[in-house]
C-alpha cells in the first residue's frame, strides 16, 4: 500500500513539474508583449510595509493592488484624475490632480471596532478580499462583513453560509468545510498553528476558545493549503487574526483609546461583557482585551416543521439529591437542561517600531468553567431506558499562548516575518455513570514550541516575478493521567512527544489581470508514545511503545485570467498532506460500543484537488452585480480510518463493564469528494444589496461507493442588507437540506442516533434579522431576532437541538 501511494505521489508530483515547465514558459510568452513602462510607489505605515492596499483611480474605477512589500503599481492617471489609497485599518488618502505622488505613500493607522470583524474565503490564505482586489494567489476570495453580536467565533463562522459548524454541547463548534473536519481542518491564530498532536478526527471544539470580540477578521481558505500551512491543511484553513495594537501620530490624537461592550441572548439566558484598552505612539503600541462570557441552558425552537413531536425533547434530567443520582421530569422539555458553562478570555499585545520593521508580544489565555456534553448525558442505555451516565464533563479547558513576532523589511531582498510560539492546552474528561459513586477522570496536559519563519521578495521594477519561501516546526510534549490506575488515560500513560519539520517554497508571476502561481514543501514527522505496563489498566496492552516517523512532499499551481472583460477563470490543482498525530496512533477511546486502540503503522494521508471558478461581472462597475460558479473534485489518498482488528486475538472483548467491538486506526481508503458553490452578489441600489450563497458536497469510497463521514447536505445563506450613514438593516435565511440514511458515513462519526428517527436529518430553514445603530459618535447600539418562525432543528451530526427563537441586544461603547 506504501509503496502505491508512493508511486501515485511521485506520479502527480512528475506531472505537476512537467506542468509547471510549460505554464512559466507559456506565460513568459504572453507577458513578454505586455511588458511597459509602469510607475510604482511603496504604501507604508512609519517604516513598515502595507501588503494588500488598494489604490483606485476614482474617474476610470481602474485599481490595483499593492504586493506583501507594500509595492504598488499606480493605475493610469490623466492629468484631471484623483486617486485614493486604502487598506482594512487604516484612513484612506486621496491624491487629487494637483498633487505630486511621491516614491512613498504613508497611510495612517485607524482604530477598528467591534463591528469590523471580516469573514473572507476560498483561497487566497494571505490577503483580505474586496470586490475590486484582482490579484490573488489562487481562487477567488469573496467577503462577508459581519453586523451581528457573536458570543462565540463559531457564530462568526456559521452565520457565512459557507462554513457548517457541528455541536455536540452548547460550548464548542466543529467547523466543517469541504466535507473535512477536526484534525483536517487547519485552525491557525495570528499565524501560529492552534492544531496540535491531541487534534483528533470526529468532532473538535476548540475554536471556541478563541475571542470573537478580539478578532479583526477571519479568512477561511478553503480547500488544500498545505504548501503555506504544512500539516492538516486537506479541507481548508480558518485563520482568526486578532486586533493588532496601532501606532499613533505624534500630538495628533489620543494616546490611549478603547471600548467596552455589553450583550444578552434571550434563547440561553447569556451575557457577554468584554473590553479593550490600547495605547500607543509612533514608536510603540500596546493593546489589552478581556471578555467574561456566561451561557444559561439552551432552549430549542417549539415550531416542528419536521413533523416528529419528539425528536430532541428534553422530557428528564438528572439531579443528585443527598448522595444519590435521581432522574426527574422536565416541566419544559423544550428547555435542554445542563447545557450551560462560562468562559473568560484575556490578550495582551505590546508592538515596537525598529528601524524597517517591528517587534510584537502577544499573550492570549483562555479558560471556561466544566462544559456538559450534552450528546453523552442523554444517552440511553440499552435496556434500562434510562440515562447511561450521571456526569459528563469536558473539564475546565485552558488554552495560553504566548508569542514573540519580529517583521524586518529589507529592502531589494524582501522581508522575513518570524514568529517563535509557546502554548499550554490543558483538557480533561469528567464522567460518572448513573447510580455508581467513582467518577472516571481523564487528564491532558500538553505544552507545543513552534517557530515559523517566512521570506518574501521585493519584486524589482517591471519584474511580475514575486517569490516565497519558509522554514516551520513545532515540537509537542504531552502528558496524560488518570485520577486512579484503573481508569485508562486516554493517551500513552508514560508521555508522548511530537516533533514536525517543514520547508516550502513558492513563485508567482503576475501580467496585468494574469496570474500563475505554483508552490511546493516538504514536512517531517516524528511520534514517540511511552507505556508504562505496570499500570493496571495497560498490563494487557502487549506493546510498551509506539515510534512513527513520515515525510510528506505536496505542491500547488493555479492560474487566474480573464476570459473577455467580464469573466475571470481561476483554476488550481493543488495537493495537501496530514501526518498522523499522537491522538491517531496513541489513543484508547470507547464510543458506541467500539473501542479505538493504538498502531504504531500509520503514513500520512493525501488529498489531491482540482478547483476551477468563473466570476462574472456584466456591468462596470463590478459591485453591481457579481456571480460566481465555482467546483472542485478531489481524491483523498490512504485515509485514516478506524478498521476493526483483534486485540489478544479476540474482536469483542470486555471495556468499562460492556462489550465493545476493537478497532484501531489505519490508512485503508482512497475516495472522491466533489462539490460545487453558487454565489451571487450584487448593491442592486443605494445602500441596498443582496448576497446568496449555496454549498454542494460528496464524497465516497472508491471502491464500493461507501459514503464518507462528515458530508453536510447542501446548505447556504441569503441576505439582504440596507446600509446607511449611522445604521444597517439586515434580514436572512440560513439553510440546509435534509441528510438521508444512504448518504451517512460511519454511524459513529456521523452520530446517527442523534438523526429523527435514526434514519436521517431533515431539512431547515431560520429566519434572522440584525440591525445596528449608531446612538453617538461613541455610542453603538446592535440588535437582532434569531430564529424567528421558532424552528426546532439540529444541525447534521450534532448531539444538541439547535437555539430557537432568541432575541439579542448589545451595547457598544468607544472612550
Amino acid at each position: 500500500m506504501k509503496s502505491s501511494r508512493q508511486y501515485l505521489t511521485n506520479l502527480i508530483l512528475l506531472k505537476t513539474a512537467l506542468v509547471l515547465c510549460f505554464a512559466f514558459a507559456s506565460y513568459d510568452t504572453f507577458a513578454q508583449d505586455s511588458s511597459e513602462s509602469t510607475e510604482t510607489v511603496r504604501v507604508v505605515v512609519g517604516s513598515m510595509p502595507i501588503p494588500f492596499a488598494v489604490c483606485t483611480n476614482l474617474t476610470t474605477n481602474e485599481t490595483s493592488v499593492s504586493d506583501v512589500n507594500g509595492i504598488l503599481i499606480l493605475p493610469k492617471r490623466n492629468v484631471e484624475d484623483s486617486l485614493e489609497f486604502r487598506s482594512l485599518g487604516f484612513e484612506s488618502l486621496v491624491v487629487l490632480p494637483t498633487e505630486k505622488i511621491s516614491n512613498e505613500i504613508r497611510l495612517n493607522e485607524s482604530p477598528v471596532g467591534l463591528d469590523a470583524v471580516l469573514i473572507s474565503s476560498n483561497i487566497s490564505p494571505a490577503q483580505v478580499q474586496r470586490d475590486d482586489l484582482k490579484v490573488v494567489d489562487n481562487l477567488q476570495v469573496t467577503s462577508v462583513v459581519s453586523t451581528s453580536a457573536p458570543s462565540k467565533s463559531t457564530d462568526l463562522l456559521m452565520n457565512t453560509g459557507q462554513v457548517m459548524v457541528q455541536q455536540s454541547q452548547q460550548g464548542g463548534g466543529s467547523p466543517i468545510i469541504r466535507g473535512f473536519e477536526a484534525n483536517r481542518i487547519l485552525l491557525v491564530i495570528d499565524g501560529v498553528r492552534m492544531n496540535n498532536a491531541i487534534y483528533r478526527s470526529g468532532h473538535l471544539q476548540n475554536a471556541i476558545t478563541v475571542d470573537p470580540n478580539s478578532l479583526e477578521q477571519v479568512q477561511i481558505v478553503m480547500g488544500p493549503s498545505s504548501v503555506k500551512y504544512g500539516s492538516d491543511a486537506l479541507g481548508g484553513v480558518v485563520h482568526f487574526q486578532t486586533h493588532r495594537p496601532r501606532f499613533r501620530r505624534d500630538g495628533s490624537e489620543d494616546i490611549w483609546s478603547g471600548f467596552a461592550s455589553v450583550q444578552t441572548l434571550s434563547n440561553n439566558n447569556s451575557s457577554v461583557l468584554s473590553a479593550m484598552v490600547e495605547g500607543g505612539g509612533e514608536k510603540w503600541a500596546s493593546l489589552v482585551s478581556i471578555s467574561k462570557s456566561e451561557y444559561g441552558d439552551l432552549r430549542m425552537g417549539e415550531n416542528r416543521m419536521h413533523g416528529d413531536s419528539a425528536w430532541g425533547l428534553a422530557t428528564d434530567y438528572i439531579d443528585t439529591i443527598d448522595g444519590l443520582d435521581v432522574v426527574l421530569e422536565n416541566s419544559d422539555p423544550n428547555l435542554q437542561v445542563g447545557t450551560g458553562y462560562e468562559q473568560t478570555d484575556f490578550m495582551h499585545k505590546l508592538r515596537f517600531a525598529i528601524p524597517g520593521g517591528a517587534l510584537q508580544t502577544n499573550v492570549q489565555y483562555s479558560i471556561s468553567s466544566n462544559i456538559p456534553r450534552y450528546d453523552k448525558i442523554n444517552n440511553i442505555s440499552d435496556g434500562t431506558y434510562s440515562p447511561k451516565w450521571a456526569e459528563w464533563n469536558y473539564g475546565p479547558q485552558k488554552r495560553l499562548m504566548t508569542a514573540l513576532s519580529w517583521e524586518q523589511f529589507l529592502r531589494i531582498p524582501g522581508s522575513i516575518y518570524t514568529t517563535l510560539a509557546y502554548q499550554n492546552i490543558q483538557e480533561s474528561r469528567l464522567k460518572r455513570r448513573l447510580g455508581f459513586d467513582i467518577r472516571e477522570e481523564q487528564y491532558e496536559d500538553l505544552d507545543v514550541i513552534s517557530l515559523s519563519s517566512i521570506w518574501r521578495s521585493s519584486p524589482f521594477k517591471g519584474n511580475g516575478w514575486g517569490y516565497e519561501m519558509g522554514v516551520d516546526g513545532q515540537f509537542n510534549g504531552l502528558e496524560s493521567t488518570s485520577n486512579t490506575p484503573e481508569v485508562f488515560t486516554r493517551y500513552a500513560n508514560d508521555g508522548s512527544k511530537m516533533l514536525t519539520l517543514g520547508a516550502f517554497a513558492s513563485a508567482k508571476r503576475t501580467n496585468e489581470d494574469r496570474v500563475l502561481y505554483a508552490g511546493i514543501r516538504y514536512n517531517y514527522s516524528a511520534i514517540e508514545a511511552n507505556y508504562d505496563l505496570s499500570s493496571y489498566a495497560f498490563g494487557g496492552l502487549g506493546f510498551d511503545n509506539v515510534s512513527l516517523k513520515n515525510a510528506a512532499i505536496t505542491g500547488s499551481l493555479g492560474y487566474e485570467a480573464p476570459v473577455g472583460r467580464k469573466i475571470k477563470s481561476h483554476s488550481s490543482f493543488s495537493t495537501g498532506f496530514r501526518n498522523p498525530n499522537i491522538d491517531d496512533a496513541t489513543k484508547i477511546r470507547e464510543k458506541n460500543g467500539v473501542l479505538l486502540i493504538p498502531n504504531n503503522e500509520i503514513n500520512p494521508e493525501y488529498i489531491y484537488s482540482l478547483d476551477q471558478s468563473i466570476s462574472l461581472s456584466p456591468f462596470e462597475k463590478r459591485s453591481k452585480l457579481n456571480i460566481t460558479v465555482a467546483g472542485f473534485f478531489s481524491l483523498w489518498a490512504d485515509a485514516i480510518v478506524p478498521f476493526p482488528t483483534t486485540f489478544n486475538g479476540n474482536s469483542v472483548i470486555e471495556f468499562d463493564g460492556e462489550p465493545v467491538f476493537v478497532y484501531m486506526n489505519n490508512n485503508l481508503e482512497n475516495s472522491f469528494i466533489y462539490g460545487a458553490r453558487c454565489e451571487i452578489q450584487s448593491q442592486f441600489a443605494d445602500n441596498m444589496s443582496f448576497n446568496g450563497t449555496v454549498n454542494y458536497t460528496r464524497g465516497h469510497t472508491i471502491v464500493g461507493g461507501t459514503p464518507l463521514s462528515h458530508i453536510p447536505p447542501i446548505f447556504g445563506r441569503v441576505g439582504l442588507l440596507k446600509n446607511s450613514s449611522s445604521w444597517s438593516f439586515e434580514t436572512y435565511i440560513l439553510f440546509n437540506g435534509s441528510k438521508k440514511f444512504d448518504l451517512y458515513g460511519d454511524a459513529a462519526t456521523d452520530n446517527l442516533v442523534e438523526a429523527l428517527d435514526g434514519t436521517h436529518t431533515p431539512a431547515w430553514w431560520t429566519w434572522n434579522i440584525e440591525t445596528t445603530y449608531d446612538i453617538s459618535s461613541d455610542l453603538h447600539l446592535q440588535a437582532g431576532v434569531q430564529n424567528i418562525l421558532d424552528v426546532h432543528y439540529k444541525p447534521f451530526a450534532s448531539g444538541i437541538s439547535a437555539p430557537g427563537l432568541g432575541f439579542y441586544i448589545a451595547l457598544n461603547t468607544n472612550f
